[in-house]
């Protein structure tokens, strides 16, 4: 990415024409970087849709394919290739058995 260098002569309207022109590039990357650290690239109706989002995957990236979630989960395993695992999956869930306890109450008031 290149950067356009500021004068420090010439008017407010042409600095503020490259300051905001910086300020988009350096936006654009940072956003691209964001995207580079997200293996999960969400869920897709069709691999065509998946493809036309993300054409150039890279090893790691992976994504659910289908209309509900659980679905068909493909993955990038040679850089710029979609492929299908053969698994399902997409749709979290959390253990909560160690953390979470309950106990009927038969009486309201008898916890009063």
């Amino acid at each position: 990415m290149e950067l356009n260098s500021i004068n420090k002569t010439g008017t407010w309207s042409e600095a503020a024409d490259r300051l905001n022109n910086n300020f988009s590039k350096t936006s654009t990357e940072v956003e691209k970087v964001k995207q580079n650290g997200i293996r999960n690239k969400g869920l897709f109706p069709t691999l065509e849709s998946l493809k036309a989002a993300v054409p150039s995957p890279v090893v790691g990236d992976w994504a659910v394919v289908g209309n509900t979630i659980p679905g068909p989960i493909y993955q990038c395993k040679t850089k710029g290739t979609w492929s299908a695992t053969g698994t399902t999956g997409g749709g979290g869930s959390v253990d909560l058995s160690g953390i979470l306890s309950s106990e009927e109450i038969d009486d309201v008031t008898s916890i009063l």
